[in-house]
């Protein structure tokens, strides 16, 4: 460690010899860079600041009754458009930064830098496109760079809005000509369906469903009227036998009183006389033979008896008046009476029943004999249908589609999303480039650097031994002894001066540093009048 301590000593003895070709090195580059700093043009920044706001209240009411528009890709598609070329050729155009450039290569350049200089940041306040955007441009002409932030806040807000608007234009020119379309496709499968079902009337399915449907019914239907048939059938036959055994007429004693009734000339109730006959021959019978006068007697009396009765029951069948004594002793059997007209209730249902039977079997037959036609029909029919539902539903979702992107379109001109300009294109008066204080320093630390680095290339081409250890190390031999040069006091009266004129010029060097650094502006205004002057 102390032998290179020792060693670095020693170069920099070796190089304090060329310590004026170091200085001037040092004055030669500091000098040339602080010129050049001062000639380099100012930049300016321009800035303008606008906040996008897409959660609007209009934009609230009408959620799910309009489209929503994707502000966010509409943005970036629109960040990334106005760093294009074609749009730089004619913010260029507009901002008139194309007199700068006379040939193809400097307009390659002008556009390259455009790019480069052009900055488009963003502040979210929240996940989306909502929040603070702001367009940044450099410039040495401070009235150039706020007439192209000026262009590019234009295009940024007009392109959002028109992109927007020429994408629902072209939404709804596609809607329309998909609506007309299929407006004739509808007015076709309706005229279709019209002359299908004129061609097939009486075929087609009713409310009662489709042919197998209706042959089912119809089917289920006759065989429900076979059974209630065959129950008033037997119900009829039931009371047909009934019928045969009652009487349709009741004779009797009148209500009136308990004896036999009499007639005057008539000779009293032919059923009493009749009853009253028989009980008399009952009692004859008991005492005499079948041959005896009295009970010949009462047998031919109840013969003419019954005879007389037989005649007029037959009266009373045919629906005349009875006459005689019978007209007083007979009356109608309510119970046979009831049963004929339950009966002939029965005979109605009956017909009724079997002319339903019939209609309906014919019916079932019709439709059996078209088994190999309406199915066909139906199911051309439910094509036609469904072809038919198909294209009307279309139509109507292209109808409210092509309503909800007007209405979306009338909310857009409206003001769905909303663009408030924050700052103006501004520009500051202090410019943003070049930042001379650090290259007047970063100049300065390079003229020393080159000034030592000049000195030690010197020495190294040109070494001296300083002391008599390193020419022993050279050498390789002991070195006995050393003479040491005797300096008289002018000699020192000289070295003192040369220090003290190579300290001022180190001083005056730092000194013209910081004046660089206080007059920088100013420096800088000289330098580039002069060379716009030259």
């Amino acid at each position: 460690m102390h032998a290179n301590i020792v060693k670095i000593l020693d170069e920099v003895r070796g190089a304090w010899r060329y310590r004026w070709a170091a200085l001037g090195i040092a004055w030669a580059v500091c000098v040339l860079g602080w010129v050049v700093v001062s000639a380099l043009p100012n930049v300016y920044r321009a800035t303008a600041r606008v906040f996008v706001d897409s959660q609007s209240a209009l934009r609230t009411t009408l959620k799910g009754m309009a489209i929503e528009p994707d502000v966010e890709s509409g943005l970036t598609f629109v960040r990334q458009n106005m760093l294009s070329r074609p749009h730089l050729e004619k913010v260029a155009l507009e901002a008139d930064l194309g007199l700068r450039a006379a040939t193809p290569s400097e307009k390659e350049q002008l556009i390259n830098g455009l790019q480069q200089r052009i900055t488009i940041s963003t502040d979210l306040r929240t996940s989306g496109s909502d929040g603070v955007y702001r367009i940044a441009f450099d410039d040495y002409d401070r009235a150039k760079s706020v007439q192209v932030v000026g262009s590019l806040l234009d295009t940024f807000v007009e392109d959002t809005l028109g992109n927007k608007r020429a994408s629902q234009d072209d939404a709804q020119v596609f809607l329309r000509s998909k609506i007309s379309d299929y407006e004739k496709r509808l007015a076709e499968a309706e005229e279709r369906l019209a002359d299908f079902k004129k061609r097939n009337v009486g075929t087609m399915p009713n409310d009662r469903g489709d042919y197998f449907a209706r042959l089912q019914s119809e089917m289920t239907g006759a065989d429900d009227v076979r059974k209630t048939l065959a129950l008033a059938e037997a119900r009829r036959d039931e009371m047909n036998r009934q019928l045969s055994g009652e009487d349709p007429f009741v004779f009797g004693f009148d209500a009136e009183t308990t004896r036999p009734a009499t007639t005057g000339a008539g000779g009293g109730d032919v059923a009493a006389r009749i009853q009253e006959l028989e009980r008399r021959r009952e009692e004859l019978l008991l005492r005499f033979t079948p041959k005896h006068p009295e009970v010949i007697a009462v047998e031919s009396t109840l013969t003419e008896l019954k005879a007389r009765q037989a005649e007029e029951l037959e009266r009373l069948h045919k629906g005349q008046e009875a006459t005689g004594s019978l007209s007083q002793s007979v009356k109608a059997n309510p119970v046979y009476q009831g049963i004929r007209v339950e009966l002939k209730r029965t005979e109605v249902q009956i017909a009724e029943l079997r002319q339903d039977l019939a209609a309906r079997q014919a019916r079932v037959a019709e439709l059996n004999r078209l088994v190999n036609t309406v199915p066909e029909v139906e199911a051309e029919l439910a094509r036609l249908n469904r072809d038919y539902e198909v294209t009307r539903t279309e139509y109507q979702q292209l109808l409210q589609r092509l309503e909800t992107a007007k209405l979306s379109q009338d909310a857009d001109r409206t003001g769905v999303v909303k663009f408030q300009i924050i700052d103006p294109p501004s520009v500051g008066l202090e410019p943003v480039a070049p930042k001379r204080a650090l290259m007047l320093l970063a100049v300065l630390l390079m003229g020393m650097g080159a000034g030592l680095g000049t000195a030690y290339l010197l020495n190294s081409l040109r070494p001296v031994f300083q002391n008599a250890r390193s020419l022993s190390e050279v050498i390789g031999l002991p070195v006995l002894g050393a003479v040491s040069q005797t300096w008289v006091e002018r000699h020192h009266a000289q070295a003192r001066l040369r220090l003290m004129a190579y300290s001022s010029a180190v001083v005056v060097l730092v000194l013209a540093f910081g004046a660089m650094l206080v007059w920088r502006d100013g420096a800088a205004q000289l330098a580039q009048r002069l060379l716009g002057a030259a």
